[in-house]
């Protein structure tokens, strides 16, 4: 038993176990039994309430799913940053094309589950997690983020500020490489529509989303 995929490095260890378990199509419950550690030791270091988990729980999950203890003391120090509120994504996904029955039918997962959803007060199990991906066709990295986060911050445990406007232009090309880029393409009509899609988020979401696709180019 190893990971299932690889997660970049600054991926916090919470989001990875919750992303682990997701692609394997798993429940925590199931997905602690097959690390063989307590589920509510599972969902406690995802949660972030344990600052200090036990070297023996750390040494377990690090031996099923490969990796070393320095990999997972790194991770353990991040934590994750302050995400788009579920139920807000799941309202924008769903957008015109899903009502709450069609989701369930394709989804799999009951309509009283998604009221909740879509009401802020639960949120989804990792398989149904992945559910939700697939139907959406998002990655389930994406997903992973937004759900660990919300539930961290529900939990009151920590999250990491998103990057600052400031931190975000220090990112930014500056003139000379600016002028030695080749002229942009076109938008398509999808383009344009996205664009103006993303700036209608509130500015915590777009710093969220811009870190998340910075997560994605880490991966290529």
């Amino acid at each position: 038993m190893t990971l299932s995929s690889t997660v970049p490095a600054q991926v916090p260890l919470s989001i990875m176990l919750f992303h682990e378990a997701m692609v394997r199509n798993q429940s925590l419950n199931k997905f602690a039994t097959d690390l063989e550690v307590g589920t509510l030791s599972l969902r406690q270091l995802i949660l972030g309430k344990t600052k200090h988990p036990r070297q023996k729980t750390l040494q377990m999950i690090g031996d099923k799913l490969g990796l070393s203890a320095q990999e997972l003391n790194q991770r353990l120090e991040s934590v994750p940053t302050m995400a788009q509120t579920f139920h807000e994504w799941l309202k924008q996904q769903m957008g015109h094309e899903f009502t709450r029955i069609k989701l369930a039918k394709a989804s799999k997962i009951s309509d009283g589950a998604l009221r909740n959803y879509l009401n802020g007060q639960t949120f989804p199990d990792a398989d149904q997690a992945l559910r939700l991906a697939e139907v959406f066709q998002v990655p389930p990295l994406e997903l992973a983020t937004i759900v660990v986060s919300n539930q961290v911050f529900q939990a009151g445990g920590k999250l990491a500020a998103p990057p600052s406007e400031s931190e975000e232009a220090a990112h930014a090309p500056d003139e000379a490489e600016i002028t030695t880029m080749p002229p942009p393409i076109p938008s398509s009509h999808d383009e344009t529509q996205l664009l103006s899609l993303w700036r209608q988020l509130h500015p915590q979401a777009r710093r969220a989303t811009l870190g998340y696709i910075a997560m994605l180019l880490a991966e290529r």
